[in-house]
């Protein structure tokens, strides 16, 4: 690169995600925590639950696609008018719907600072890596599990069904599953579910290439429980079929009751 090429001084600067203002995000950003703060510390006064408005439906439908940038502030002034006072209301102490439990305001600061830093939880020499490890020994210890065992922290139960049924899956296939497929199975592969578990399960089951044919929904008794005789019956007829049970979905509190399977 001759002299000439060099960039100049008065050059354009360097474009990047940096705020534009340091200051004035720092002061919304402490806006934003005031008003968060203010948000959760008062909940109790409100309605557990708003419905969404038409004038609000209405002011994302009518949105086409910017061209150009908005302001920070002017973004946080839609939250706090379109989308604040509208939340599902599982922040409430009076929600009683559904297993969607509330945050805490020590969560969502925690948050923030994961945001902050923006790991990739992978791999590599990091704090956060170490965080995981340690959050993953705890859990082997109250569950009782091997101090070898292996796991990962993921976004939720639906998530978490999903990776569990894959690794029962590959564990217990006959044929090398994550190299040759399912294609290669000699016999079906069928799971059992009583009938009060979650529909996450079925979706896995048909994401994995299972199909949701494969998942046997077995009765409950009177506690919600999934009928041992009647699993025990099932995995003997498919069996008998020529079919390869592979894995039981337990409960450990149904969405609907919170019962137990045995």
């Amino acid at each position: 690169m001759s002299q000439s090429e060099l960039p100049s001084e008065t050059s354009a600067p360097e474009r990047s995600l940096d705020p534009e203002d340091w200051d004035a995000m720092r002061a919304l950003g402490h806006r934003m925590v005031d008003d968060m703060f203010q948000f959760l510390s008062t909940v109790r006064e409100r309605d557990t639950w708003r419905p969404v408005p038409q004038a609000t439906k209405d002011f994302f439908r009518g949105k086409t696609v910017p061209t150009g940038g908005q302001s920070p502030e002017s973004i946080y002034e839609e939250f706090r008018e379109q989308i604040l006072p509208h939340a599902l209301g599982n922040i409430h102490p009076r929600f009683w719907g559904w297993v969607i439990g509330t945050g805490t305001p020590l969560g969502a600061l925690a948050d923030m600072l994961a945001s902050a830093m923006n790991p990739n939880s992978g791999g590599f020499d990091q704090g956060a890596t170490y965080v995981e490890f340690q959050v993953l020994d705890w859990l082997k210890e109250m569950m009782g599990f091997p101090s070898g065992s292996s796991g990962l922290l993921v976004s939720g139960g639906s998530m978490a069904n999903l990776v569990g049924l894959a690794v029962a899956r590959n564990a217990r296939a006959e044929v090398n599953l994550p190299q040759q497929g399912l294609a290669a199975a000699p016999r079906r592969m069928v799971l059992y579910a009583s009938s009060e578990t979650h529909n996450s399960v079925h979706k896995a089951a048909a994401l994995l290439g299972l199909g949701r044919d494969g998942v046997r929904s077995i009765p409950v008794d009177g506690d919600y429980r999934i009928q041992l005789p009647a699993l025990r019956a099932a995995v003997k007829a498919d069996r008998a079929a020529g079919l390869h049970p592979f894995c039981v979905v337990a409960n450990a509190g149904t969405v609907n009751t919170g019962a137990t399977d045995d």
